[in-house]
């Protein structure tokens, strides 16, 4: 799922006939300053970061002048919201706003399509809305092959208590236009959060669109790098260069994500950071279950399965091994049929071009572990290229367990640290 900014929402609104408050980005103090003077009246900074309820920790504030837009902006823009920092804000006219609606499409997990909802207890509270009062929350399943017209949409507001037949039919017409931007960008999620009545109309005062990131490839328009999901949070560079490996081949998968991006979540922890690698998810997780408790802490998540490619996992090791401050490499596979001679060969290639002058052997300890089909030759691979000649190296095969090879590379780790100080 690739998440937008505000302020990327906020231009697809204005595209697609939603009206926003005048504002624009800026990435400095200096430059909120500047565009609060253009804009005159109090102000709105809000912190572009991909993090619901920005308000309650500190990442929106409102100003009365420039000199306060750019205080506020020097505030916000060296701060960090759920350890998030931020690198931009949305500097935007304030409206003087009489009431707040909710209203958004989304994908329903029940019934995998799509469902309008509209409520009119708008705001940052909304969840709590309907989980307390879903009587105030009104929905409509849609047929993707028949589409979302605004009779439709009317339909579904006339259950709503309080509107008059001019409300019925405004919010109608702006919920079958968030719908098509639902549509057209391939979105799972299109929300309008508050549709904001104020003085001079109505305006989308935030907006928040999650594009499926499989279908990036048909937007090249929204300027998005194509990364696996990061969460709530914009992708790293990293993320970002693993994204990149299945554009072109769907042999196979390199799916990467960085867990602990800096490591400051396993020093929290007091776990040692290591660089991770399995072949199947579930091979993964019941890795993770027998190495946490011995002290170490995976700082991604890598899972190179589908028979990928040796170009492919060659790319993934060289990315899972790019992660400052790892202290280690753990790479399991499950017992399936992929070509491990393959999988070897990518990581062989990986590991003497980031380790050229001892001839592809790390300087951290690695344990590999091959099972499946040709996890013999797996095994001569790295024997033939001397790699499992290197102290801190031990190649497993088939014999072993998830267990097995967490305990092994336990082992290895504290021979290393012995020897070398951890150097």
């Amino acid at each position: 799922m690739a998440r937008l900014l505000e302020y990327q929402g906020k231009e697809i609104f204005r595209k697609n006939g939603i009206s926003v408050p005048r504002g624009r980005l800026a990435k400095s103090p200096q430059e909120a300053k500047q565009v609060a003077e253009e804009l005159g009246g109090p102000i709105a900074i809000k912190a572009q970061v991909l993090i619901g309820k920005r308000g309650k920790s500190g990442g929106i504030k409102f100003a009365k002048n420039p000199g306060e837009a750019e205080r506020d902006a020097q505030d916000i823009l060296t701060s960090k919201i759920d350890n998030n920092p931020v690198q931009s804000v949305l500097v935007e006219e304030m409206l003087d706003i009489e009431k707040e609606i909710y209203m958004g499409v989304t994908t329903s997990d029940t019934t995998r399509a799509p469902v309008a909802i509209f409520s009119l207890s708008g705001g940052m509270d909304i969840e709590e809305v309907g989980e307390s009062h879903s009587e105030r929350i009104f929905t409509k399943d849609i047929s993707i092959s028949r589409g979302f017209y605004e009779f439709d949409a009317r339909n579904m507001l006339r259950n709503v208590e309080g509107l008059s037949s001019s409300e019925t039919n405004t919010y109608a017409q702006i919920i079958t236009r968030v719908y098509g931007i639902y549509r057209k960008y391939d979105c799972k999620l299109v929300e309008i959060n508050p549709l904001a009545l104020t003085t001079r109309g109505i305006f989308a005062c935030d907006a928040r669109i999650d594009v499926d990131d499989d279908a990036l490839w048909r937007h090249p328009e929204l300027g998005l790098e194509i990364s696996e999901e990061a969460g709530a949070r914009e992708p790293t560079p990293l993320e970002i260069a693993a994204g990149q490996i299945d554009k072109n081949d769907h042999r196979g998968s390199a799916h990467f994500v960085q867990i602990d991006p800096d490591g400051s979540y396993a020093k929290k922890l007091k776990k040692i950071s290591i660089g991770y690698d399995c072949v199947g998810t579930g091979c993964a997780i019941t890795l993770l279950d027998e190495i946490f408790p011995l002290g170490y802490y995976p700082v991604d998540f890598c899972d190179t399965s589908g028979n990928p490619t040796s170009l492919k996992m060659y790319a993934a090791t060289k990315i899972v091994f790019s992660q400052p401050g790892i202290r280690g490499y753990l790479m399991v596979t499950g017992v399936a049929a992929q070509q491990l001679d393959n999988t070897a060969r990518g990581i062989i290639k990986a590991l003497k071009e980031l380790y050229p002058e001892t001839g592809g052997k790390p300087n951290i300890p690695c344990v590999l572990c091959f099972r499946g089909r040709s996890d013999d030759v797996a095994v001569q691979l790295f024997k033939d290229h001397g790699i499992s000649d290197s102290p801190w190296v031990k190649v497993l095969w088939r014999y072993n367990t998830e267990k097995s090879a967490a305990e092994e590379f336990d082992r290895l780790y504290k021979k290393w640290e012995k020897e070398t100080g951890g150097i």
